[in-house]
């Protein structure tokens, strides 16, 4: 199990971190809209690899067979790995590759701010909930631990879960006649 685990779990992570350092850097100039749509796709793609997995598992080390705790097993273990490409994907692009992306992204939602009525106060509470935001993911620890357990781990959990469900097969049972 060990090495499906270790393998599938590479697959997804770089599927992960592939889509973020594609999506990130051109954000900017394609719309943080857009690029939000691309990552919600991606990342529900990043986890397919979870199926084939599981059904390599049963297949394979589980004879034909797998419970439904088994799956989730597995696939939760591949959610970790996945988890942790993406949250050391992030560290990268934030501190290093795109470290005006804060920036860049704060800009273009007042815009929209702006282009939705906002008054000036709101803008200034968006300000001061930003530049507090920023200070705290200033703390490469509190951002690796946020982009862990960003939307990408609900994602994964729920598609381990289906897919535990979809691929569980019980051992058949014997019925035994009575004789007499």
């Amino acid at each position: 199990m060990k090495n499906i685990v270790i393998k599938y779990g590479i697959i997804s992570g770089l599927c992960m971190a592939v889509l973020l350092f594609i999506s990130i850097p051109i954000a900017s100039n394609v719309g943080y809209n857009a690029i939000g749509m691309i990552l919600f796709i991606g990342k529900i793609a990043a986890f397919i690899p979870i199926y084939f997995a599981i059904r390599y598992y049963r297949k394979t080390e589980g004879n034909g067979m797998l419970t439904f705790f088994k799956g989730f097993n597995i696939g939760i273990l591949i959610v970790v790995i996945t988890s942790l490409f993406y949250a050391l994907s992030w560290i990268m692009l934030y501190y290093w590759v795109t470290p005006d992306f804060p920036d860049k992204y704060f800009q273009d939602f007042v815009v929209e701010l702006k282009l939705h009525g906002a008054q000036p106060k709101d803008i200034t509470e968006a300000q001061a909930q930003f530049e507090e935001s920023k200070k705290i993911l200033a703390n490469p620890f509190i951002n690796f631990a946020r982009a862990f357990t960003d939307d990408q781990l609900e994602y994964g959990i729920i598609m381990t879960l289906i897919f535990a469900l979809i691929l569980r097969k019980k051992p058949p049972t014997l019925e035994l006649e009575n004789i007499g």
